[in-house]
């Protein structure tokens, strides 16, 4: 990757209007292989790379946004001021917009790997006092035929196109030798620190460490619940002893429950019968109904079914007569025709006799009036149009004298105005320059007074400040924020607490309550079970069954006789006794009435244990439902409470001293609740404090910066009053040496005045007499148009002449063309009446044919008449006719199939009544089956359980193993992963000191590095000694610098991927090497354009770096305005 050009504006201190452009392969750059980046300090050198890191990744080194990056622990405190509209996080890159402009970007043209050019922008705006989200863009661009094109990109692609990440490209392109000269110079344990830092691992094996902990954790969780589940099941388990016992149990209960359901299905099929026949019964009445109803429509309808098969009888003669009616209109209107056409042959012929006779002569005479008048006017027309031409040219003439006379008239007034000007000139210019003398002392009296008092002002601020800081660094914002946030954990936690205990105590009491109400439904159901087998319904309905055949006998007509028949003293046929109490009709009466009373109150009897019986079914059923709610309910309250232990056991571990009672917990709550306050109170005071010295900062720069404002202004001020004075001196002798001048300017006006004003008043004299002559012709009219009208006349009066005889011809046309019609309107209506006569002759034909065949039904020409003018709809009336049959139809049949179902159902009769099956029905179904129930689901369960317990035996082994080997791992990296990363830097380390002996032998082949086995020390083989093993603390300078280089540039190899770079920056202070030192440095610089091809770019502030590198990007200071501009100089001398 090379970097090419880099466009920057209004970023931090580089504000120049116009933007700041750094051309890396042009010019003094591009023929350099190593340049420095040099200005004071805050003049803006570190903005170039914070530039190029925006464009690229959207950030930049100085604001950081990873945790563990530099600055990160800066917060913002306090609310924003009424003064403040936006304000960002310092961590926020889009504070380095210049502070009060706009608008600003970075836009980086660059070569990647792959030949491609590309340009990637970062742009951000600052909208109504609020920062808009930056905008980023990535533009390809491809050159054709010298003519550079532009395609936009997917800026998001930038990482795949440079082949690294943010943090491998500040390692790979800004070397940070002087991290390394720190980390060879500091003791073994500050190294490891050091290390991560450089490498960009700080977080990595205390994460790590983490993970592992976190993996054994839920081993031993794993493992912990597998072992408790494995127990649970065995709960499940059914002895062994039991087991035979269970499955015989079960086989008696289903055979029992299939022989029960059979019966149901039974009954449930007898009581469909019932049903059936019911619904059998409703649809016989239904459908007679409808039967009738459809017999009624159609005799209701009759009438109007006789007129419509007469009309359609009627058809040939109504149509006969229609033709005759039309036939005789057609007449009636011919008729009318030829009298309205013979009336219009009169009129026309009268009005052709009178425009040919009166209008025609008259519009001839006009005509020839018209052509006389133009021919005596053509004389005087001709010598009019002559006398206008010369007048024309002679009103050129005045014009032009007019005009001549008016400039004479203004320059006469012109140089009076300029004489008279000059005059004021001179006495402005006298008062102006005496004016101006007269400021300008006062401006520097003004001056030097307000220069005081701002420095004052400035002073005065700045000691602010200072104290009102030195108050702030007392303070430790961290251990504050730490502070509230311990106090408000404990509040929340204090307050979980109490809600836990409360709900605890609430939720035990509703599962206490549930468990009473279960046992109170429990013993209800049983009270019921009881009752219900202790009712007789089955042998009360045999009683009545007794009881209604005896008193069918006793009432029966043959029975009745039989006792009639009976004579005293004789035996009876049937019991063969010989007393007859009861042959007599009137003496069995009150036994029949006993009879019905009996029968009477058994029925009352089976009807009131039929409805207790049911009454108590409906109760049982619905404490079942409720018992199984009430069940449910205590299983979730049961889980509720353990979950709500389990949570006061985590608060309880982290606060051993608070007790359970709800009470106890609430009497804590205003100690905490103060802390908080405190807490917060604390934070407060702090946030004020630093909103006070923010504050003041700002009033401390408004000062200074209106000090050195004023000054600017003030000196500005001044050289333009001294400006003033000498454009007021300079003004007043050019107006001076103007004045005699002028006036002779005036002198030639005035005579030329005069002599314009004679030449005017002789050419007006001629034009008048011209005009006389003019309206001596043909008066104050125009030739041309006079000429026009007199034409326009003749032509029109021609017109009107030929108009009015077209009109004559067309009206004779228009006359022959009636006469014709009335011949043929006359010929129409002879054929009319032919048809009459035929139609009428038909039509008497076809009524005496009709009235043959039905002599019952005479008709007449009226009746015929009477059809044809009907207005009755017969489409209409022949839908309702069909669908009237349709109906009637449709109805027979379907009560015709109805009898026919309901005869073929009755021969289907079940052999018991439907009170007997429904009382059978309700017994079956209240047998319960529970036992059935609970009896397979306990061998389900133990059927599960086994199967479980063997699945999870081998899960448990597995569980086991994991949890042993995780803790063997937890145990050997440590805790907090120190072990782990010790072992593991001191890998990197070997790594990194392999490419930096690489990097270092391309520049310099005398030193060597080595790691100190199993740590993270490092000797130096100095090769020039014998192959010497030094310590890094016995190395110079320049040595220090060289190793540092060699391992930054290792760093930069081994996070650049393979990925080639064509640039690199180092961003560290020269300022502490001497002079020898900083040359070994500035060669080892230069050589890394030779060895690997790398253009460097050096910030620096020390004069010798400058004097080597001569070619320089020069950030310059703006005065005191804390702007700053670019400028480059220079060629490299090495």
């Amino acid at each position: 990757m090379k970097l090419i050009k880099l466009e920057i504006q209004n970023l931090a201190s580089l504000d120049r209007i116009g933007g700041e452009t750094i051309n890396f392969e042009d010019g003094a750059l591009g023929d350099s292989t190593i340049f420095s980046i040099v200005g004071p300090t805050g003049s803006g050198k570190s903005t170039i790379l914070d530039a190029i890191c925006l464009a690229l990744y959207n950030r930049a080194p100085r604001y950081p946004r990873k945790k563990g990056d530099r600055n990160q622990n800066i917060e913002v405190f306090g609310n924003l001021s009424s003064e403040e509209k936006c304000r960002l996080a310092p961590t926020d890159s889009r504070n380095i917009l210049t502070r009060g402009k706009k608008e600003g970007y970075s836009k980086l043209t660059f070569l990647a790997n792959n030949g491609t050019l590309y340009r990637a922008e970062w742009y951000v705006r600052m909208k109504t006092k609020k920062f808009e989200d930056p905008t980023l863009s990535l533009y390809k661009i491809d050159v054709n035929n010298g003519v550079p094109t532009e395609e936009v990109d997917d800026w998001n692609r930038l990482p795949l196109i440079i082949g690294l990440d943010y943090e491998q490209f500040l390692r790979t392109v800004l070397i940070a030798q002087g991290s390394f000269a720190n980390f060879l110079t500091a003791k073994e344990n500050e190294r490891y620190e050091l290390l991560e830092k450089l490498i960009g691992c700080e977080e990595l094996y205390t994460n790590i460490a983490k993970e592992i902990k976190q993996k054994k954790d839920e081993a031993v969780k794993a493992y912990d619940l597998i072992v408790a589940n494995f127990t649970a099941q065995e709960k499940d388990l059914i002895p062994e002893e039991d087991l035979c016992s269970v499955k015989e149990r079960i086989d008696e209960l289903e055979k029992l429950d299939k022989q029960i359901k059979e019966e149901l299905q039974k009954i449930t099929e007898a009581l469909a019968w019932y049903t059936t026949f019911e619904k059998h019964q409703q649809n016989i009445v239904k459908f007679e109904q409808a039967f009738n109803e459809a017999k009624s429509q159609i005799d209701a309808f009759a009438e109007q079914t006789y007129r419509l098969s007469l009309h359609d009888a009627t058809i040939p003669a109504v149509a006969l007569l229609k033709d005759i009616k039309t036939s005789e209109t057609n007449i009636t209107s011919l008729e009318k025709t030829l009298t309205e056409l013979e009336s219009d042959i009169l009129n026309k012929e009268n009005e052709i006799k009178r425009k040919k006779d009166v209008e025609l002569k008259l519009l001839i005479n006009n005509a020839q009036k018209a052509s006389e008048e133009l021919e005596i006017q053509k004389p005087h027309i001709n010598k009019a149009r002559q006398i206008k031409t010369e007048l024309e040219a002679l009103q050129t003439t005045i014009n032009d004298k007019a005009k001549a006379k008016t400039e004479a008239e203004n320059a006469k007034v012109k140089a009076e105005k300029a004489v008279t000007d000059n005059r004021k000139n001179i006495e402005v210019a006298e008062a102006v320059l005496n004016k101006s003398k007269d400021s300008l002392i006062d401006l520097r009296q003004r001056t030097m007074e307000e220069e005081r008092l701002l420095s004052q002002k400035a002073e005065d601020a700045t000691s602010s400040y200072e104290e009102e800081n030195k108050k702030l660094e007392c303070c430790d914002a961290a251990k504050l924020q730490d502070a509230q946030k311990m106090a408000e954990r404990n509040l929340n936690d204090l307050n979980s607490a109490i809600r836990i205990q409360a709900l605890l105590k609430a939720k035990r009491t509703e599962h206490d309550k549930n468990v009473c109400q279960q046992k109170v439904l429990t013993d209800r159901n049983a009270v019921i079970s009881e009752q219900l087998n202790n009712y007789r319904i089955e042998e009360l309905n045999k009683e009545l069954e007794i009881l209604l055949k005896s008193y069918t006998l006793m009432t029966s007509e043959n029975w009745t006789l039989h006792r009639a028949n009976l004579s005293e003293g004789e035996a009876c046929p049937l019991c063969g006794a010989t007393h007859h109490p009861y042959s007599d009709k009137d003496a069995i009466l009150p036994i029949i009435d006993d009879m019905n009373t009996l029968i009477d109150g058994k029925r009352a009897q089976i009807n009131n244990q039929q409805t207790e019986k049911q009454q108590l079914t409906k109760e049982q059923s619905r404490n079942k439902g409720l018992l199984d709610g009430i069940g449910k309910t205590i299983e979730t309250l049961r889980s509720e409470i353990l979950s709500l232990s389990d949570e006061w056991k985590e608060i309880a571990c982290a606060h051993n001293d608070w007790q359970e009672a709800e009470d106890m917990l609430r009497s804590l709550k205003p100690e905490i609740d103060k802390k908080v306050k405190d807490s917060d109170a604390e934070l407060k005071a702090y946030n004020k404090q630093v909103t006070l010295v923010d504050k003041l900062r700002k009033q401390m720069d408004a000062a200074e910066k209106a000090k050195q404002g004023y000054i600017k202004t003030a000196s500005e001020k001044i050289q333009t009053a001294e400006k003033r004075i000498t454009e007021a001196n300079t003004l007043l002798e050019t107006e001076k040496g103007k004045t005699e001048n002028l006036k002779a300017q005036l002198s030639d006006k005035v005579a030329g005045l005069s002599s314009a004003t004679t030449a005017l008043a002789e050419a007006q004299q001629i034009v008048e007499k011209k005009l006389f002559d003019f309206k001596t012709e043909i008066g104050d009219k125009d030739p041309d148009e006079f000429e026009h009208a007199l034409n326009s006349t003749k032509t029109k009066a021609d017109g009107l002449v030929k108009a009015k005889t077209e009109a004559i011809s067309r009206l004779r046309e228009q006359l022959n063309e009636v006469k014709g019609s009335v011949a043929a309107t006359r010929t129409q209506k002879e054929k009319e009446h032919n048809s009459v006569n035929k139609r009428k002759a038909e039509l008497s034909v076809w009524l005496t044919d009709y009235n043959t065949v039905h002599a019952e039904n005479i008709l007449t020409e009226a009746s015929i008449a009477q059809l044809l003018y009907s207005t009755e709809n017969w489409e209409r009336i022949r839908g309702i006719q069909k669908q009237l049959r349709d109906v009637f139809t449709s109805a027979e049949t379907t009560l015709r199939n109805e009898n026919l179902a309901m005869n073929e159902h009755q021969q289907k009769k079940p052999d018991m009544q439907k009170e007997t099956l429904l009382e059978k029905k309700a017994e079956l179904e209240n047998v319960s089956n529970q036992e059935l129930i609970d009896t397979k689901a306990r061998l389900q369960r133990h059927n599960t359980a086994k199967e479980l317990m063997g699945r999870m035996f081998a899960q448990k082994q597995e569980a086991e193993v994991a949890k042993h080997e995780w803790e063997e791992i937890a145990d050997a990296i440590g805790g907090d992963g120190k072990t782990l990363r010790k072992i593991a830097q001191c890998y990197t380390l070997r790594f990194l000191i392999e490419h930096a002996n690489v990097e270092i032998r391309k520049f310099n082949s005398r030193y060597e590095l080595q790691q100190v086995k199993n740590s993270l020390g490092i000797r130096v083989v100095d090769h020039d000694r014998a192959d010497d093993v030094r310590d890094t603390t016995s190395l110079s300078g320049g040595e220090t610098f060289i190793v540092s280089l060699g391992l930054a540039l290792g760093l930069s190899s081994l996070s650049s991927r393979n990925i080639s770079f064509e640039n690199l920056f180092i961003d560290e202070g020269f300022g502490t090497l001497d002079p020898d030192t900083l040359a070994t440095v500035i060669d080892s610089l230069a050589m890394l354009q030779s060895s690997q091809g790398k253009k460097v770019g050096v910030i620096s502030h020390t004069d010798t770096m400058s004097e080597r590198i001569t070619t320089q990007i020069r950030i310059i200071k703006d005065g005191n305005s804390g702007s700053s501009h670019i400028e480059m100089s220079g060629m490299t001398t090495l």
